[in-house]
Order: structure tokens, then sequence, then C-alpha cells
């Protein structure tokens, strides 16, 4: 049992190295003009505040990093390959707008309702972890904002999955899930995505708070996940037109960044979200592309709901939300639901 627990912590603690090694060389040549940041992301069921359990998206981490606020697309500091990809695009609009460019990785989790049982569970979903890393940017003026982002990376027993949900459990006196030899098999996975947010109402009671509703779209598509779809955000606070207001309806994503640089002031924003789409396959629920595997009938129309509050003083924030989702697919017993707890440092 020593030798499973050590093999497990190993693998997790390598996992952790690569973030901090990697966002160290990402900002080996960052500009002082501009603002940065470093996020992490935890995200679980159990914050999920009703009715918690381990079905569905059970956990995830995310850790992401990016600058903001450069004035054209040409001084984005980002690699030549991203830059060969995107800059024929709609995200290159010259220097009409302001950019900023965002990285992460992320580990997610979904298990079936019984995760003590080790055989498998026909008509509940499959085991499956991701592994993935991510890009996006975004450019923005007179509340439009639009992004263009690329996942890659991997699910199936490469994602560690397993490994993190065991030491998680073990550190909590949770039941162990028994059923991982199930999961999907491995298989390299892509998504590519576009979003266009616009703040098309805003009102001021005082001078330090006031609300704003903004119109939220979306499409991905890749063997990751392909879907479409749109919603609306309601916020009430301050800062509002120094942020926009994202939805995440796909798990372990960074959340909104900065337009500026901050003060001293203290933040605060209170949040709710609405959102439906149409998704067209999703490796977590249809298994895999191009092997056989267990799998279950994705519910193609779904719909989220999400709640929250920001806060922020000095350099420091964080962002906590619950997420209600409706069922992912046929013959699923509960509703989809988890929180996440965002901690940001901007400098």
């Amino acid at each position: 049992m020593l030798n499973i627990f050590s093999h497990q912590f190993l693998a997790h603690s390598l996992f952790i190295t690569s973030l901090i090694f990697i966002s160290n060389q990402a900002f080996a040549t960052q500009n002082d003009e501009q603002h940065h940041w470093y996020q992490f992301t935890f995200e679980n069921d159990v914050l999920g505040l009703t009715n918690t359990s381990d079905d569905g998206y059970s956990n995830g981490i995310a850790y992401a990093w990016g600058s903001s606020s450069y004035d054209s697309f040409d001084s984005l500091n980002i690699p030549n390959w991203i830059r060969a990809i995107s800059d024929w695009t709609f995200i290159n609009q010259g220097d009409s707008q302001q950019y900023s460019i965002s990285y992460g990785l992320s580990q997610s989790m979904y298990t079936p309702n019984d995760i003590s049982e080790p055989e498998l569970i026909e008509n509940d979903r499959p085991y499956a972890g991701t592994m993935l890393w991510h890009s996006k940017i975004r450019h923005f003026a007179n509340n439009r904002a639009n992004s263009l982002g690329l996942i890659l990376g991997v699910a199936g027993p490469a994602s560690l999955a397993e490994q993190s949900q065991t030491i998680v459990h073990e550190m909590i006196g949770a039941r162990t899930p028994e059923g991982w030899d199930n999961q999907i098999n491995n298989e390299l996975v892509f998504r590519v995505e576009a979003e266009h947010i616009e703040r098309f109402y805003d009102h001021s009671f005082t001078d330090s708070t006031s609300i704003d509703v903004s119109s939220y779209s979306e499409a991905g598509f890749g063997n990751l996940r392909s879907d479409i779809g749109t919603g609306l955000t309601f916020r009430v606070g301050n800062l509002l037109d120094e942020t926009y207001a994202a939805i995440n309806p796909f798990n372990s994503q960074a959340v909104s960044v900065l337009t500026r640089k901050t003060t001293n002031q203290f933040y605060w924003q209170l949040f709710t979200s609405v959102y439906a789409g149409y998704v067209f396959n999703d490796i977590t629920l249809d298994g895999n592309t191009f092997s056989n595997s267990h799998s279950v009938e994705v519910i193609h129309d779904q719909a989220l709901i999400s709640a929250g509050m920001f806060v922020m003083y000095q350099h420091w924030a964080a962002t906590f939300s619950t997420h209600r989702a409706t069922k992912q697919f046929d013959g699923q017993i509960n509703d989809s639901k988890y929180g996440s707890i965002t901690v940001s440092y901007y400098y």
C-alpha cells in the first residue's frame, strides 16, 4: 500500500512541478509595460453546496498565467507558432484593439455515481480523466471582447486522474474509487474555440457601485469536445468596466482577466449567469474516438446556471462560484453540479 501511495504521490508531484516550470518559462521575456497574473483554480462537486456526490464531474485543478493590455497584435509576447496560426484569423485586429494572452494547465476527472463498484457500470458515464494545456488570445475594446483559444492534451490513464483522485480521497478520508480500471483509453485530444462577450447594459448607483449585463457566445470543435452556445451574465459591484463577464461551460477554464493595473482599492463583484448550448461530442461521455471504450448517449441540449462572488485587494483576488447544469447523458441520475474556487495574483 505504501509503494502504491508513493507512486501516486510522485506522479502528482511531477505534475505540479511541471506547472511551476512551464509558468516560469512563459514569463522569462515578459514586458514591464503590461500587467501579469497567476491563477490557481480548484473545482469539486463537494463545493456544489447541495446534494454533493462524486457522480459526474468529480474534481479539477487548473493553473493559469498570462499578461494583458498589449496595444497591438504585433506587440503580443507569444511563441512564433501561435502567431503563425492566429495572425490570419479574426483575432488579429492590428492596433485597433487591446490584447491579452493566457496559458493554462488543467487536470479534470469524471466518475459514475457508485465509485465503490469495481466492475463496469454500463448504464452510467465512463471513468475519464484529462490533462490539458490551454492558450487563449483575447482582444477587447468598447465593451466588446473576442477570444481565440487552443487546447491540447491527453485523455485516459496518461492524465493521472486515477492517481490524483485516490490521493485526494485518502487525504480527506473519503471512499476510495474502485472502478478506474474501466476508464477510457489514452487518446491525444484537441479543441479550438472562440468566444464573443458584449456588455450591452450598465448603470451606476453610486460612484463605487454599478450593475451590468453582458451576452456571451462561444463555439468550439475537436475530439475533446465540440459545442456551440450562448448566455447572459448579470453583475453588481465595482471594477465592472475593467473586466469581462465570461461564462465557463467547459470545466477548468481560467477566469476573466483585468484589462488594466489595479490600485489599492478594495474590489468586489457578485454575479449570476445562465447558459444554453448544444453539445455535438464529448470524449468523457462518448468514449474514445479511435478505439472502443465505455460510452453513454450524450444529451445534446444542455444548460447551465452559475452564481458567485469576486473580491480583490491590492495584488490578490479570489473568486468563488457554484454551478448547476442539466443532465448530460441518458440515464443520468442527478443534475451536474460543482463549485469552483480561484485564487489570483496580479502584478
